[in-house]
């Protein structure tokens, strides 16, 4: 599987994202965005294991702003 990230404004909201996400089903987690990752947020992403395009709509639904995502290497 592909390490999937997904980029917001603020640590709050990757924590509210997390949460969100886990109500749902999908397994997410918190960590620090890689130094190659576009810095326009606050440096942290959420780690997402599942459908990327699912959690960014379950994000977006929630009122939560996605910044960007990447999807690296294999984890």
């Amino acid at each position: 599987m592909k390490k999937q990230l997904i980029q917001v404004s603020s640590i709050t909201y990757a924590i509210k994202g997390r949460d969100i996400l886990k109500s749902k089903g999908i397994r997410a987690y918190v960590e620090r965005s890689p130094a190659d990752m576009d810095r326009v947020g606050c440096g942290y992403s959420i780690f997402v294991k599942g459908d990327i395009e699912d959690a960014e709509n379950i994000l977006n639904n929630a009122g939560i702003k996605v910044l960007g995502r990447q999807v690296g290497d294999e984890v």
